[in-house]
């Protein structure tokens, strides 16, 4: 890594259940024991606290931050690490709302306010939950998510062999 002052962001979709904070929270403890220089915490996109405002706000309160990796910890792309998640973060999509093969997602919107093309210094996004809002002047990056991965197919053929 760069001797930039660093931040991680574990971010998770978010759910009522709390199976989910559980895998993100212990995500957050492994990294945490392999690389205790690196403030890291968990988030959630929606439904669950801490927001993305919330977790920023704490990363930042608690260091001195130039720069917040955000890792969506998703198996694939999808609108909300196009849409949803660069807009949370005030930063640049390359999203292309009329190229989501010709279907009209209006209805999977979850009642977000989107700001589109607008990513200005201060943030101001009003998301389910979270009325929260966040300050960060360094720079935000938003990793690819898990995606295809033979350490992720191990996983799928050992959920197999359980039950063979």
């Amino acid at each position: 890594m760069s001797d930039k002052k660093t931040g991680v962001l574990l971010l998770s979709h978010g759910s009522r259940l709390d199976d989910g904070e559980e895998v993100i929270k212990a995500y957050k403890e492994m990294y945490e024991k392999e690389f205790p220089e690196y403030p890291v915490e968990y988030g959630f996109m929606e439904i669950r606290k801490p927001g993305i405002p919330e977790t920023i706000n704490k990363l930042t309160s608690e260091n001195d931050l130039e720069k917040i990796i955000v890792v969506p910890v998703f198996v694939a792309h999808g609108l909300h690490t196009k849409r949803d998640i660069p807009g949370l973060l005030g930063i640049e999509s390359d999203f292309d709302a009329e190229a989501v093969s010709g279907h009209h997602h209006h209805h999977h919107d979850h009642g977000h306010d989107h700001d589109h093309g607008h990513s200005h210094g201060h943030h101001h996004h009003h998301h389910d939950h979270d009325d929260e809002e966040f300050e960060f002047d360094g720079e935000i990056v938003l990793t690819e998510p898990l995606g295809i991965d033979k350490r992720l197919y191990e996983i799928i053929k050992d959920r197999v062999s359980e039950h063979l």
